[in-house]
């Protein structure tokens, strides 16, 4: 992928973990330093309050008639206030340190659907069923029992089973938990991740699946 200094690019913050929700903003390669990338801030601008947050930097390239989007992950490192940007000018900049090898990136991989029950037997979170929520290409939502709590930034392995009862393995990391007010539901924790890694076979798989829960709440009466 070609990103280098003087490339457009998008700056995608990842603003709600547990909705999915995404925010995209322009943002221009002013220099590149290893694994540190300067960009320009953006419009609105990223905040004191994003630093430490996980980022994407992607850019749309043609290939053939069509477009793709590439990218790679990384962390809000730094927002520098004076970054030299010639001679005789300074700008504001944002630094963000890639975490992440080039990749694909759909912007639809966070768009959530919540399954039907029969989904309780196909996904398993480090070998235990967990009643899922809801689920996307990018993470899912589920709750548990929380005799047995999980930890923000914990890394698990998903199993999921597909139509044809292959069992997949996903790895994904915890991103938020919680506990609900609910004195109904006091025992149970709930649990928002997100999947770091996914074969392009089982993306697609797993996008079908989604496509067709969707149609299938457009017909429900």
């Amino acid at each position: 992928m070609n990103i280098a200094p003087g490339s457009n690019v998008e700056l995608i913050l990842e603003m709600d973990v547990l909705k999915e929700k995404i925010d995209v903003r322009r943002a221009i390669i002013h220099d590149i330093e290893g694994e540190r990338y300067i960009l320009s801030q953006t419009s609105p601008p990223v905040r004191p309050s994003d630093l430490g947050k996980d980022a994407r930097v992607t850019r749309l390239t043609r290939k053939g008639d069509q477009l793709h989007r590439w990218g790679f992950s990384g962390k809000l490192e730094e927002i520098i206030r004076e970054y030299p940007l010639n001679a005789s000018k300074t700008v504001l900049a944002l630094c963000i340190r890639k975490t992440s090898p080039f990749e694909t990136y759909n912007l639809r991989m966070h768009y959530r659907v919540r399954p039907g029950s029969e989904w309780s037997t196909r996904i398993e979170v480090d070998s235990t069923p967990v009643n899922l929520i809801d689920i996307s290409i990018g993470g899912a939502l589920f709750s548990h029992g929380n005799a047995n709590p999980f930890e923000y930034n914990r890394a698990l392995q998903v199993t999921y089973t597909g139509s044809d009862g292959t069992r997949h393995l996903i790895p994904a990391v915890v991103r938020r938990v919680w506990t609900p007010h609910d004195a109904r539901c006091s025992d149970l924790e709930f649990v928002a991740i997100r999947f770091t890694r996914m074969d392009k076979e089982l993306e697609r798989e797993l996008a079908r699946e989604i496509m067709e829960i969707q149609r299938g709440s457009l017909y429900k009466v």
